[in-house]
């Protein structure tokens, strides 16, 4: 009786006896992820990452701003917002230092090149005057030629030519800064106006509502892929919310409010309103801002939130006057050295987390950005017992819960859906 696990030898193949059979491969135990998958996932979870220091620092400095707003000790949102967008200039120091450089580089060259040319035809006979025209034109042409080179090289901040072949120009950078400018103004400003009004957790919980504004909007320009996870996730953060808020407003935490000042409930619904209004605008801001890029190796953030920041400050500077005329904010600077620290380190928080939160962006999706932001909340609820000694409802912490397991579950969502969307490239490339 023949042993199966014999194989037949080359010879007796050769007489016709067996034929030659190979062993069959042996399969892995599971699939191994491909390159692509692993790469998405790696992205993802380096996204997830910045989207926390993003909730961490975004908490701070709303700590950081309340101290001078709600007590009035310096209710300036206007100003602090324009202060916070002037940081961003200093993103653009560097790019602007080295296009001055090279302009003036290539001016000189110029100026070179002509000056050599003149001293050569002065001298040349008639004869080789022609011969000597053509060389000139044909070296000014060469010279133009590498001089485009460069302008286009990925190391020239207005090139056009990256390593991406996709990525936006120096240009389309200043217009795409400039398209957002407003918008992020506007988001920012009625966040820290609200602050006058309402508390810290009252603020994150209503403002974390962007992210049903979100979906919807995503929904509509088909950024965001509407699932039923996602839907139910969306709805669970706002039962969370509405908990929350309703604790709020029937002033179970006035009783425990601790140092933090009385406010009324004309207050408390200026406030709301002004931090809904935020929520909206940070919906429709992060869902074009998505749309308009589509992925991060497209644009240079450090160019982009350079140019939200000369824009903002070229262009509402006359809101300093109309403010101050009107009587909606009186000018005034930091009366004193506390005031001013606050202003300056808010300013530079913000700088640091806008940057983190568009890059989460880029590498997660608007919806998982804008529910992962809902963390502030049970971090501020903690920052409002530790700071200022105000305790909240088990309503406050069951709806920090829910928001948080909403969070989860949208975020796990989306990683599924990234795997199996690379997953679809890699089986459409081989």
């Amino acid at each position: 009786m023949n042993d199966p696990a014999i194989l037949p030898t080359a010879a007796e193949a050769d007489d016709g006896l067996l034929p030659i059979s190979a062993p069959p491969p042996k399969s892995p135990p599971w699939p191994s992820p491909s390159k692509t998958t692993i790469i998405g996932l790696a992205r993802h979870t380096l996204g997830v990452v910045l989207l926390l220091i993003t909730v961490f620092l975004w908490t701070a400095s709303q700590f950081l701003a309340s101290t001078i707003f709600a007590d009035n000790t310096y209710s300036k949102p206007f100003l602090v917002t324009y202060v916070n967008s002037s940081f961003f200039t200093i993103l653009l120091i560097g790019p602007l230092t080295i296009l001055l450089w090279n302009r003036i580089r290539s001016y000189f060259r110029i100026l070179q090149r002509r000056d050599q040319r003149a001293a050569y035809e002065s001298v040349a006979d008639d004869d080789n005057q022609d011969t000597s025209a053509l060389e000139d034109r044909s070296s000014g042409n060469s010279y133009a030629s590498q001089q485009q080179q460069q302008d286009d090289s990925p190391s020239s901040p207005y090139g056009k030519a990256a390593e991406n072949a996709d990525m936006m120009s120096f240009r389309e950078t200043a217009r795409l800064g400039f398209e957002f400018s407003l918008l992020w103004f506007a988001a920012n400003y009625f966040t820290a106006s609200c602050l006058e009004y309402t508390t810290v957790a009252s603020s994150t919980i209503l403002t974390s509502t962007s992210s049903i504004w979100t979906l919807i909007f995503g929904a509509i320009i088909h950024v965001e892929f509407f699932t039923l996870r996602k839907l139910i996730g969306v709805i669970a953060s706002l039962a969370g919310v509405i908990l929350i808020s309703r604790a709020d407003i029937s002033g179970e935490n006035d009783k425990s409010r601790g140092s933090f000042p009385h406010k009324t409930s004309e207050q408390i619904a200026i406030g709301d309103t002004l931090a809904l209004l935020s929520a909206i605008l940070y919906g429709i801001y992060t869902t074009v801002m998505k749309k308009n890029i589509r992925h991060e190796s497209r644009v240079n953030m450090i160019w982009f939130f350079g140019f939200v920041g000369l824009f903002n400050i070229t262009m509402l500077l006359p809101g300093f006057p109309i403010f101050h005329y009107t009587g909606l904010e009186p000018f005034e600077l930091p009366p004193t050295k506390r005031v001013l620290t606050i202003v300056l380190v808010n300013s530079a928080i913000s700088l640091v987390s806008d940057f983190c939160w568009a890059y989460s962006i880029m590498l997660t999706s608007p919806l998982v950005t804008t529910v992962g932001l809902s963390l502030t909340i049970p971090l501020s609820l903690i920052g409002q017992m530790v700071l200022n000694g105000q305790s909240s409802s088990v309503t406050y912490w069951i709806g920090a819960v829910i928001v948080v397991s909403s969070f989860l579950l949208i975020n796990h969502e989306s990683k599924a859906e990234e795997g199996t969307a690379h997953e679809l490239e890699d089986s459409d490339s081989s």
